[in-house]
């Protein structure tokens, strides 16, 4: 309508599949502090201390996603500090060896992954922070 002014919306949460709820349970709230909000037998929902919803799902499945499949294909996570950072990666280290980090363009990259292989990729400083001005190469 014209003249009206449109309200914001933003990512609330997020449903992820995983093959094992208490390996996965265990790594988001060692990893990211998460604080386990309900728990079911198949399922849980997990608080971050900002309030975002991570729903922790057994998936019925094995099938893995192939490069090209369409939806959504990870979470990309922002750290408010530079410490905050470092202590994830530290935590993100202790569940896979291989984690790495890098900054381009300002950024700063922690990439490691998740008890079921798929990717988890924490950024410094946060887009709020510092607008991005170029897509990072492993976006495309």
């Amino acid at each position: 309508m014209k003249g009206e002014q449109m309200g914001t919306v933003r990512a609330g949460s997020c449903l992820m599949r995983v093959s094992d709820l208490q390996s996965s349970q265990r790594f988001y709230c060692d990893v990211f502090e998460c604080r386990v909000a309900l728990q079911e037998p198949d399922a849980a929902l997990l608080l971050t201390p900002a309030g975002f919803q991570l729903y922790l799902r057994v998936s019925e499945t094995s099938r893995r996603r192939k490069i090209g499949d369409l939806g959504v294909e990870q979470i990309v996570w922002s750290a408010d500090s530079k410490t905050e950072l470092d202590r994830i990666e530290h935590r993100l280290r202790t569940y896979c060896s291989t984690t790495y980090t890098n900054t381009a363009n300002e950024v700063s990259f922690v990439d490691g992954v998740d008890p079921d292989g798929c990717r988890v990729l924490v950024t410094y400083p946060t887009p709020a922070q510092l607008p991005r001005a170029v897509i990072d190469a492993r976006f495309r």
